[in-house]
């Protein structure tokens, strides 16, 4: 049987301004940096925001369906695709694609999928504004179900725009964990708008969801954190269409403004909902 949120905290009506606290009469606060200091490891890397001898590509001209990128560096991308970019690096390689106003458009499976590096970085451009959007049609990529998809993790930063329109199954999905730093972020999805299997911690983003199934979730639970979500600073709204935050672990939520509207739960957790006072709506 599935457990209930358990919030340690405050409960209001509706769970919807939940004082919190933390385990222990711990600082959750402090308890909270702590979980991103150990669990996500955000790096300098991850926040670094300008290319370094870049290679360039313009959708434009490109001539073929897929764009292939088997090393790793920086890559900055602009235009219009219809088809893929699909990477293939090292298994310990970084891949930093700079996204600067590109629509790709996949007729079949992901817009981007990262089938092999060790990270993958997607910076958006400031100014810019990108769009993904794939097809119902996923025949060759049963196991890579979302527009965006990476079996690594996946860091998305940067002052720009990203709209991502998965119609056949997720919108943004890492079988790793999913880190999202600024940016403005709008999906719409037939399955969960944004899943990173063993984690998301969203920081200073403006995220604007609306799915079938979940709005964030997370699926694997264990050791060093996994199936945490942390939501700090930025905002959040969610319509969804089960629940709209689905936690396999903890939640943290703090400095945030959330607005929810979900058919099942606004939150749901196999663990420990801490959840600050004015972050949820009521």
């Amino acid at each position: 049987m599935k457990r209930r949120c358990r919030v340690s905290a405050l409960f209001l009506p509706l769970f919807a301004a939940l004082s919190l606290t933390a385990c222990a009469g711990e600082d959750a606060g402090e308890k909270q940096e702590e979980i991103s200091q150990e669990i996500f490891q955000v790096t300098g890397q991850d926040e670094r925001t300008e290319p370094e001898n870049p290679i360039a590509i313009d959708l434009d001209t490109w001539e073929e369906e897929t764009v292939l990128l088997t090393a790793g560096g920086d890559v900055w991308l602009s235009g219009s695709l219809e088809g893929q970019v699909v990477v293939e690096a090292d298994e310990d390689e970084l891949v930093h694609l700079y996204l600067a106003g590109v629509d790709i458009s996949s007729a079949r499976g992901p817009a981007i999928v990262v089938e092999e590096a060790a990270k993958v970085i997607v910076t958006l451009v400031s100014e810019t504004e990108n769009v993904l959007s794939d097809s119902p049609d996923y025949t060759e990529y049963e196991d890579r179900q979302a527009c965006l998809y990476s079996v690594s993790d996946l860091t998305i930063n940067g002052d720009g725009a990203l709209r991502v329109f998965g119609y056949h199954e997720d919108g943004i999905r890492s079988k790793d964990r999913v880190r999202l730093l600024d940016g403005r972020i709008e999906v719409q999805a037939k399955g969960d708008g944004i899943r990173g299997s063993d984690g998301i911690l969203a920081r200073g983003a403006d995220l604007d969801i609306q799915s079938e199934q979940n709005g964030l979730r997370t699926a694997n639970q264990g050791a060093k954190g996994k199936g945490v979500v942390e939501v700090r600073g930025g905002t959040l709204s969610l319509i969804a269409g089960k629940n709209g935050i689905y936690a396999a672990s903890d939640l943290y939520m703090r400095d945030c403004l959330c607005s929810v509207n979900s058919v099942e739960e606004k939150v749901r957790t196999e663990g420990t909902a801490y959840i600050a006072e004015g972050c949820m709506d009521e």
